[in-house]
């Protein structure tokens, strides 16, 4: 039976939310942390069309919605002390699916402790509460198996020393975490799928000239799953390359290294391979801003089955102001999947695009129109699907 259970599997919603959920924790740059006092409170509302709501490969249903998206951000500095708390949410209400309403929310608060003009500890928490949409997670391709989305909670904590300002020829900065994440539906199945994660990350910078550095970055994560280890496992990073700011113009960096996963058990092979990290920021004209990123990295097996996958993205963003008032933006990325079984390999690709148009009213209200279109391409054709959709809002920011 718990064979069986294994084979659940796990979702790319949630696969991709835990990997970019991380990394932003592990990226968040506390060298360039402003100082000073800030209360920011907006409200975004948006009103749209779906066309694919549960993600289907046939028999496409469509729906409308009312969306709600309420952030704070809160910063207070206090002679060496800077205290940042930051509250997001999103509230959703489906006119043809009323069992799929639901609430997201994230709860960051942060802190940091300057010792010295160049030396500081900070600490990053954060706890989240996730709503999987039917035809993602673990109804990956059968949404019809659940009468509503699965809840999944994420938490994270981290401590870290900073050495180093934004101008100093040598950067350092040591960061400690754990996380954690646990499904709380359908706890008799999911109980498998709860995770916890030990991490350490330590980055150094080194001025070699003008504006260029010497970057490297050392990580080790040790995953465990407390109720399935067979898929525990180490992960160790090690990545070094240059970072230009050449001039306002252009920014660039460029990391290339080795990666290494060690499975605990035997039952699934070990590996390791080459890893890169790139990231381009570009403004060929002062309206326009362009970003380019991409990576390959080790990722956690979209299924329990699974062993792991060999994950290549590329992103890009291109951001214009039109007029004096219209803000145009256009985001177009791409995921490439290798997944890596004991006895044979799966392809998956994922696509997904967003074109959004905004009119900047004043400083404190916009409106907006945006289209969204995703696309799963699998060998498991059941999987496969196409999703659609238009909207249009207004955000209010005080």
């Amino acid at each position: 039976m718990k064979l069986k259970i294994m084979s659940l599997n796990l979702s790319l919603f949630y696969i991709l939310f835990i990997v970019v959920y991380s990394t932003s924790v592990l990226a968040k740059d506390e060298f360039n942390t402003l100082p000073g006092n800030v209360f920011k409170l907006s409200l975004n509302t948006e009103v749209g069309q779906i066309d694919n709501f549960l993600y289907a490969s046939q028999d496409e249903e469509k729906t409308a919605y009312l969306a709600l998206f309420p952030t704070i951000e809160i910063q207070t500095q206090f002679d060496r002390q800077l205290f940042s708390f930051d509250f997001k949410s999103q509230h959703r209400k489906y006119q043809d699916f009323s069992r799929d309403d639901h609430t997201n929310f994230t709860l960051a608060p942060s802190y940091q402790y300057k010792l010295a003009e160049n030396k500081a500890l900070f600490v990053n928490a954060s706890l989240a509460n996730l709503h999987e949409m039917r035809g993602t997670g673990l109804s990956l391709g059968n949404a019809t198996s659940l009468s509503k989305g699965d809840e999944l909670e994420i938490f994270d904590f981290s401590v870290g020393y900073l050495f180093g300002n934004k101008e100093s020829v040598a950067k350092v900065k040591i960061e400690l975490g754990q996380f954690d994440s646990k499904y709380q539906t359908r706890r008799e199945e999911t109980y498998l799928l709860d995770q916890q994660k030990s991490f350490a990350d330590i980055s150094f910078d080194y001025l070699l000239s003008g504006q260029s550095y010497f970057a490297t970055n050392v990580s080790f994560d040790n995953i465990s799953f407390k109720h399935n280890k067979l898929l525990d496992k180490k992960k160790y990073t090690g990545l070094a390359g240059v970072k230009w700011q050449t001039t306002e113009i252009s920014q660039l960096a460029l990391l290339v290294g080795y990666q290494q996963i060690k499975f605990a058990n035997s039952a699934f092979k070990d590996d390791d391979g080459f890893k890169w990290r790139f990231d381009w920021n570009w403004h060929p004209i002062y309206s326009t801003k362009v970003s380019l990123s991409t990576e390959r990295d080790f990722e956690e097996a979209n299924r329990l089955s699974n062993s792991y996958r060999v994950v290549d993205s590329y992103n890009i963003k291109i951001k214009s102001n039109l007029t004096d008032y219209f803000i145009a933006t256009a985001v177009i990325g791409s995921k490439r999947e290798k997944i890596i079984y004991q006895q044979a390999n799966e392809k998956e690709i994922y696509l997904f695009s967003q074109f959004q148009v905004n009119y900047q009213r004043s400083e404190s209200l916009s409106f907006y129109i945006k289209y969204d279109y995703k696309d799963l391409d699998s060998s498991e054709i059941i999987f496969n699907n196409q999703r659609n959709s238009i909207s249009i809002g207004f955000d209010v920011t005080i």
